[in-house]
């Protein structure tokens, strides 16, 4: 049942970002779309990093 859970997150959030490409898409902005989206993918990357190198230091 959880996995289901997520699985709608993760196709609901990809409906979402998809319906803003292509509105940034008609709008002649898919340039800022993808540079937006990068950014907040990079964060993503950094919190994860940071939570992973806190996991290893309090498992010793």
């Amino acid at each position: 049942m959880r996995g289901a859970m997520w699985t709608m997150i993760g196709v609901a959030a990809a409906a979402y970002l998809l319906l803003l490409a292509r509105s940034a898409w008609k709008q002649g902005e898919m340039r800022q779309f993808l540079r937006s989206l990068a950014i907040v993918a990079a964060l993503c990357v950094l919190v994860a990093g940071a939570v992973l190198v806190a996991m290893l230091l309090d498992s010793r």
